[in-house]
């Protein structure tokens, strides 16, 4: 026997302090509900629910964007709801002017009512926001002045004239007033307003771009290339892209060549194709995107450059601003990842975009200037990259063709025309006057008027139905985003929280050897008080 060392007791000792630690770690998980409290109890554990836990968060918190996304939709598509309910309303007053039984002072009355309704679309259009960001009124950043073709293996219907065009050549044209000119684009007529040129030599190349412009919006766009010849470009895409021009003006403008074109259909060789077009200067603070690269204009003469895409100067030096066609030059020589950057042999201000990769998958290279539209990125996912991008279209009633900056402005349809005299259009959030309303006052421009907003009434209605389409994504967005939120939650507990009925039973066990080794050390420690005996006491 021995009283130096308790050989029991020491073994009685270390397994109490064995089962008491086991304890505290049981009543930790128990009052937590957690099995992993500390790396140290499961390092692996720990990561994976670490990394899970980021991705529920994000995917709570992307389902809570989503709904905020839908919100903003409805809001902007319950105003156009009310457009479109003006829309009707002021056709079916056109339908009542171009009666013949209507007098011109009841004619008058039916314009008072278009005035105020069309001011009442700007009103809409200008005033309607979402958390303080304006909806309807098209995109107010800076602008860097491009029209963008989108990457494609097949291309747009495209005229280009063999006439050379100057100011004094179309100025000498006999009798423009007269003459007819009208541009279909994908099944859509325009009729070119040529009125404005009644007095004799007063027309321009400018000016001629400008109603062809007008009457085409956004359906195409008219350019004088670099030797003078007359282009037109449909902003569609593909083999279904067609443009036909006819009217005595047609070969004074273009000359002999074919005034009817299909675009070139998709095809999966050849390298996508895609383009900038600039007409002026991008403004500073304005940018242009090409795939994942994104460059951003600036201007020495204000400032250093302190942003961090690809920047380009639009400042020749400390007083005077770089030519247009030396900006484009320093464009086309950035290098940019996937693609080649040349510029337009026929048009030294465009910039032709083409893929490195052949057939459709240089399609998705993403080309932006700056949107006319309403542009913002709706966070739908967990993770970087993973956002939506959402446009809504501009619904102010010049853009819809309604109203004009001038009285002699391009309503794109034969017979109809904007009011005279001065200004009877609000922007619908003050009283100054801005633009010229149609003019139903005639009955053969009622009649035409028609027309105008049926053209306004179907624009409108594409613009609801596509946001519409994009609410139904969103909807269907968040139930996956939810049932993916509630399977990664139920994988993180199984990681991370405890079995308390496992954990019950577990401290129940232990709790009883703790009290054992508790009465077994006290029984160990009396066993060296028998070596008295040996002692004779």
């Amino acid at each position: 026997m021995r009283i130096n060392h308790n050989i029991p007791a020491l073994n009685a000792h270390r397994l109490l302090n064995v089962n008491t630690g086991k304890s505290s770690k049981v009543l930790e998980r128990l009052s937590s509900g957690k099995k992993i409290n500390r790396a140290a109890d499961d390092a692996a554990g720990m990561a994976i629910s670490e990394k899970m836990r980021a991705q529920v968060m994000g995917l709570r918190k992307a389902s809570q964007n989503t709904l905020d996304g839908i919100s903003l939709i409805q809001t902007a598509e319950g105003a156009m709801n009310e457009v479109h309910s003006m829309f009707q309303r002021m056709r079916e007053l056109s339908v009542q002017a171009a009666n013949g039984a209507v007098t011109d002072e009841d004619r008058q009355a039916i314009q008072d009512e278009i005035n105020q309704l069309t001011s009442e679309v700007n009103r809409i259009a200008n005033g309607t926001n979402f958390n303080t960001r304006k909806l309807l009124q098209g995109n107010t950043a800076p602008n860097s002045n491009t029209t963008v073709h989108r990457m494609s293996t097949g291309g747009p219907a495209e005229i280009v004239g063999d006439q050379a065009l100057d100011d004094t050549y179309v100025g000498d044209i006999a009798d423009l007033s007269t003459k007819t000119l009208t541009i279909t684009i994908d099944g859509e007529e325009r009729t070119v307003n040529l009125n404005k040129f009644s007095d004799p030599g007063n027309a321009t190349v400018e000016n001629i771009l400008g109603v062809l412009n007008d009457a085409m919006g956004d359906l195409g766009e008219a350019i004088i290339t670099d030797n003078a010849r007359l282009e037109i470009r449909s902003a569609s895409i593909g083999g279904g892209s067609k443009i036909e021009i006819t009217g005595t003006l047609a070969a004074d403008l273009f000359g002999t060549v074919n005034l009817g074109t299909t675009g070139e259909a998709e095809k999966d060789a050849g390298n996508a194709t895609g383009s900038f077009l600039f007409k002026e200067i991008p403004q500073a603070g304005s940018t242009m995107t090409i795939g994942k690269e994104k460059i951003e204009f600036f201007d020495s003469r204000v400032g250093p450059y302190t942003g961090s895409n690809r920047p380009i100067n639009i400042a020749k030096d400390a007083t005077d601003e770089k030519d247009l066609e030396d900006l484009v030059k320093e464009i086309a020589a950035l290098g940019i990842d996937g693609v080649n950057m040349t510029i337009d042999a026929n048009k030294t201000t465009r910039l032709i975009v083409t893929a490195d990769v052949e057939g459709f998958a240089g399609q998705a290279i993403f080309l932006e200037g700056t949107p006319k539209e309403f542009v913002t990125n709706l966070q739908v996912g967990p993770n970087q990259g993973q956002g939506f991008r959402l446009s809504i279209g501009d619904i102010r009633a010049k853009i819809l063709g309604i109203s004009s900056a001038s009285p002699d402005g391009n309503t794109g349809v034969k017979g109809a025309a904007f009011t005279s005299g001065t200004p009877n259009v609000t922007d619908g959030l003050s009283e100054g006057v801005i633009e010229y309303a149609l003019d139903v006052s005639k009955e053969d421009r009622a009649t035409a008027a028609i027309t105008v907003y049926d053209n306004a009434i179907v624009k409108l209605a594409g613009l609801r139905s596509s946001l519409g389409a994009i609410q139904n994504r969103l909807e269907y967005t968040t139930a996956n985003l939810d049932n993916t939120a509630e399977n990664l939650t139920a994988a993180l507990s199984r990681i991370e929280d405890a079995d308390m009925a496992l954990e019950m039973s577990e401290f129940t066990k232990l709790n009883i050897l703790t009290q054992s080794g508790v009465a077994m050390l006290a029984q160990a420690n009396q066993r060296p008080q028998s070596v008295l005996q040996l002692l004779g006491s």
